[in-house]
């Protein structure tokens, strides 16, 4: 695929930054309503939504590591809505892991393949997307993409974090440490974006910001309330 294509491509990433922002809205919105942090089946449809096309877009425009970490967030929605049906419907823990390692080996090997295709000494890892509003690609150092791709990780373990915890619980739901990975990892990944001028993993950092300390808000208030009873 040409550097046009992908350019003109681009803007499908919207659909992911559309899906994750509504996620965290409609999230915010029960919240609000039943006055505590809740998380409902809307919340992992919409996040499936969202990793699908997101991964989709990381593969168009030569993205690996987004690619394999939506590939895996992808799995973790699915599973939260598994989670949320009858306990003789919910797969085994073991199927989940299955699931991780497959998606590990097909998004290693879909890059490898992919790479092939690409000029040569063209990285196919860690490529730095151009969009409409940025008509050239910019030159980008190693140690930023490290930084950036550390805060990308650090911000997306929330929702690994949050697999593990679901699975000992054998229940689907969004606990303190999910907020505060939240927003510790989503300054370096903003800041990551912000540098290479990725326009659409910028916008969808930028959602959650209020979603996020508004959740930690209602947890400290119940807990406040719990402990006066």
């Amino acid at each position: 695929m040409t550097g046009q294509w992908r350019e003109f491509l681009y803007p499908l990433g919207y659909i992911s930054t559309a899906a994750f922002g509504s996620r965290f809205l409609v999230q915010w919105i029960n919240s609000e309503i039943k006055k505590e942090s809740v998380v409902t089946s809307a919340f992992w449809r919409l996040s499936l939504v969202g990793n699908i096309a997101l991964m989709l877009h990381a593969f168009i425009q030569v993205q690996y590591p987004i690619c394999l970490i939506q590939s895996l967030n992808a799995i973790i929605s699915w599973r939260n809505l598994n989670l949320m049906e009858p306990a003789e419907k919910q797969i085994r823990k073991q199927t989940v892991i299955a699931m991780f390692a497959g998606a590990f080996c097909l998004t290693l090997f879909a890059f490898s393949i992919q790479g092939m295709f690409l000029p040569e000494g063209q990285s196919h890892w860690m490529r730095v997307p151009v969009s409409f509003l940025q008509k050239k690609t910019q030159s980008v150092s190693l140690l930023w993409h490290l930084m950036g791709y550390t805060g990308v990780i650090l911000f997306n373990s929330r929702f690994w974090v949050q697999w593990w915890l679901a699975e000992k619980q054998k229940t689907s739901q969004l606990g303190k440490p999910f907020w505060w990975l939240s927003l510790i990892g989503d300054p370096l990944s903003l800041a990551y974006f912000i540098r290479i001028g990725d326009d659409v993993n910028l916008v969808g950092s930028l959602f959650g910001l209020v979603p996020y300390v508004r959740n930690l808000m209602l947890m400290r208030k119940k807990q406040a309330t719990q402990g006066q009873t």
